[in-house]
């Protein structure tokens, strides 16, 4: 009896030990709610859930994280999403493009520089891993670096330290590092534009993340929540999506991902003049190779993915609405559309 106790105890906490990785995934989703539209989690898709999943586990360690994916495919929104969810998250988040600055440029915004270092250094700065202290750095294009950069980033990752330019004292990086890269960062290594030794001190922990086109269920999602967003912040306000214009985005391959996904709805959204976007306003280009493939039947996706967001949330109206991006009025369409409402 007691043995027979035991076995079902351990098989309960086993099962509760499995299920903390989801539960605590939910509650950092929630909460990404309430941030501005660029730094909100958004999708349901497999794909997606196994980003954010591995970006909730590393959050509470202070490993160094590397994100490995293509231009427009939400680095920055999973960077920022593991800091909010870190022991670091009240200190800064210091973001910096390593391929937007010239390389001289890029050395003295990183690690500051004393009076005199150079000409026109009039007065000392602190770099951005000062200004990151207690907090995350992003290094986003982390492949662009100069070898000078690299090997004093090295240093920092390390050591912990490192020197401004034209100083001689040593300066402490209490700093987590998580870094980014749309190109192959190991055929940079192969091709030796890129520090091995550095490579494998940003590998800690790396997420690839799945371009728009391996994810093409959280396209509708997205579609919702930018459009939202485009009326609250630009009031570019419009009725919604025909459905010949949601087939589209579902066709289209998103060469430039998320990021392109918003760029044309924002478009779409000031030529249809507060009306609904249709598949004229979204102007977007299909190549012989993109077309052919038909998605799978929309409706169907749409029907899954609320169905799927509503047991997720026990059958919360407002909760599931929240999570889908879209109103509780919307929402309430969409059960009636599917016979849902019921349920």
């Amino acid at each position: 009896m007691n043995a027979a106790f035991a076995m079902d105890s351990s098989g309960v906490d086993a099962r509760v030990h499995a299920n903390r990785p989801d539960s605590r995934l939910r509650n950092l989703t929630e909460a990404s709610e309430g941030q501005p539209g660029s730094y909100r989690v958004i999708g349901q898709s497999p794909e997606w859930r196994q980003v954010l999943r591995k970006a909730a586990q590393v959050a509470a360690t202070d490993t160094t994280v590397f994100l490995q994916g293509e231009s427009g495919t939400g680095k920055e929104v999973v960077a920022r999403f593991i800091h909010r969810a870190s022991p670091r998250k009240h200190g800064p988040f210091v973001a910096i493009n390593c391929a937007a600055l010239p390389e001289h440029l890029l050395e003295s915004e990183l690690f500051g520089y004393e009076r005199g270092a150079f000409t026109g250094a009039q007065q000392a700065k602190a770099g951005q891993i000062e200004v990151a202290s207690g907090g995350v750095l992003f290094l986003d294009e982390v492949s662009e670096m100069s070898p000078m950069a690299q090997a004093k980033l090295l240093r920092v990752l390390q050591e912990r330290e490192f020197q401004r330019l034209g100083g001689t004292r040593l300066v402490k990086a209490n700093v987590r590092v998580i870094a980014a890269s749309n190109g192959d960062l190991q055929r940079a290594v192969a091709e030796r534009r890129f520090r091995e030794d550095l490579f494998y001190r940003l590998q800690v922990f790396d997420i690839r993340m799945p371009p728009l086109r391996e994810r093409r269920g959280d396209i509708p999602l997205l579609a919702d929540a930018f459009l939202q967003e485009l009326n609250r912040s630009t009031g570019c306000s419009s009725a919604g999506l025909t459905p010949d214009a949601l087939e589209m985005l579902m066709r289209y391959e998103w060469p430039g991902n998320v990021r392109e996904l918003h760029n044309a709805l924002e478009r779409a959204a000031i030529l249809c003049q507060g009306g609904v976007i249709t598949g004229e306003h979204l102007s977007l280009r299909f190549t012989s190779v993109a077309a052919p493939q038909r998605p799978p039947n929309l409706p169907e996706v749409e029907r899954r993915t609320i169905e799927r967001v509503l047991h997720e949330s026990d059958w919360n109206k407002s909760k599931a609405a929240r999570k889908l991006g879209i109103t509780r009025t919307q929402l309430y369409c969409r059960l009636r559309k599917y016979g849902l409402e019921q349920a």
